[in-house]
């Protein structure tokens, strides 16, 4: 990465100005522990170096093996890729696919998959979202430490925007928000629960058709606690449907249907994920003559 320093930022520091930047505290960290890090005009410099006017100031901002996960695996696997540069890839995840490795899912995820895909270079998987197994959807994984801090900034400030798509049992009209703190259940790894002593998650919802046994929302998740939307539907009576943790499993589907159908970073862009064929079906089987509104 390369900064010319103009006049409104001669007198500052290396550090000053990559705080005003936005480096994170983290990877200024590395930076400076990375032989030619920073450099000022091809030169090895620290963070106290005063900048002036036309330096060239560059970042070393690629990984390197040492920051490689050993135990991530290089696996073939079937990925749709929705957009990728030098900075991003973002993946059109299927249901059936976690997204991190886990117990008894050591070579099966969209880790294993983005590790083999970029397997002649140093790869560190750096996910900006986490999508259940049997969610599908809009996965963002930067692909250096500086976008990884860029999307993290955003996350933090409110600044991205999250639409799922899900099928819930019942009939739920207008709009509405969920406002219910979450929390494990017990010593469970998995599941959690609405409790007092949670963390505060916020999920806004807004109906798209309804009948007396489902409704089509649009969920737009505030927070991002595990198993947020599945909970937070379940708590209001409206479980979306085929989720056998928080529900039962349906006849229809042979999984939660719930999709991460678009995002919106500020400062980094906009994307889209189709709504999958299986969720598709699953909404013409209870409105066969609106499905349309769907159609991709």
């Amino acid at each position: 990465m390369k900064y010319i320093i103009d006049k409104n930022n001669a007198d500052f520091t290396v550090k000053e100005f990559l705080r005003k930047e936005n480096i994170s505290h983290s990877l200024l960290k590395r930076l400076k522990k990375i032989p030619n890090g920073i450099t000022v005009n091809k030169k090895q410099e620290n963070v106290l170096y005063r900048l002036k006017c036309n330096d060239i100031l560059e970042l070393e901002i690629m990984d390197f093996e040492c920051d490689e996960n050993e135990h991530l695996l290089p696996v073939e696997l079937p990925i749709e890729i929705v957009y990728e540069d030098e900075n991003l890839t973002v993946v059109n995840k299927s249901s059936n696919m976690p997204t991190h490795p886990s117990i008894n899912n050591y070579d099966n995820t969209l880790a294993n998959a983005l590790r083999f895909r970029y397997k002649d270079k140093p790869y560190v998987f750096r996910a900006a979202n986490r999508l259940d197994k049997d969610t599908s959807g809009l996965v963002i994984t930067a692909n250096n430490s500086y976008y990884a801090s860029i999307v993290s900034k955003a996350i933090k400030e409110g600044k991205v925007l999250k639409k799922y798509i899900a099928v819930v049992a019942g009939r739920l009209n207008g709009e509405g928000v969920i406002d219910k703190p979450i929390g494990r259940i017990g010593k469970s790894i998995i599941k959690r629960e609405i409790r007092e002593d949670g963390e505060k998650a916020i999920t806004r919802y807004s109906s798209l058709l309804s009948c007396d046994e489902a409704s089509v929302l649009e969920l737009y998740p505030e927070t991002g606690r595990t198993h947020q939307l599945r909970i937070h539907l379940a708590s209001i009576g409206h479980p979306i449907i085929g989720d056998s943790l928080y529900f039962e499993q349906s006849n229809r589907i042979d999984r939660q249907a719930l999709h991460c159908v678009s995002m919106i970073i500020d400062g980094v862009g906009k994307f889209y994920a189709p709504i999958p064929n299986d969720i598709l079906n699953l909404i013409r089987s209870y409105f066969n003559n609106e499905e349309c509104i769907f159609e991709n």
